[in-house]
């Protein structure tokens, strides 16, 4: 009987309707990262194999194109935080963020490159785990609220 007060309780709702939001919210998030990883995938790759481009500056021109794609999806599709998409502070606070994820994500690429022997094509993927967790982080509770 106890039992049944507390799944009923309205916390509990509120709670679990909180939870609901927030899986549905990573689900998307991580199926805009998935997109995003593509094409930023083909154009670091296209960048750095065909053009010969430094790993920097394909990585960077990657993630510019990858910013402008994934703040459109994310804004109108995973947080919709209004019903017209706006580049206003949101989207400044958004690129804030995407700048200090580049900046991470290039200094430890520039270092691993430089400490090890292997391809940055290869580094750079092992490093999307945590680039996509900062940023689903930095989007649902700063940049996208």
């Amino acid at each position: 009987m106890i039992e049944n007060r507390a799944v009923n309780h309205p916390a509990t709702r509120i709670f679990n309707q909180l939870m609901k939001q927030i899986k549905i919210e990573v689900t998307k998030f991580t199926l805009v990262g998935a997109l995003n990883f593509v094409l930023t995938l083909i154009i670091f790759s296209v960048a750095l194999k065909i053009f010969e481009a430094h790993y920097l500056a394909a990585l960077g021109t990657s993630w510019f194109f990858g910013m402008l794609f994934s703040y459109a999806l994310n804004y109108k599709w995973v947080f919709k935080p209004d019903e017209k998409i706006k580049f206003n502070a949101r989207f400044a606070k958004f690129l804030a963020t995407g700048l200090l994820s580049i900046t991470l994500n290039m200094l430890t690429l520039n270092y691993l490159v430089k400490h090890s022997e292997i391809d940055p094509f290869y580094l750079q993927f092992c490093l999307i785990p945590f680039i996509v967790i900062f940023n689903f982080t930095a989007a649902k509770f700063w940049s996208l609220r």
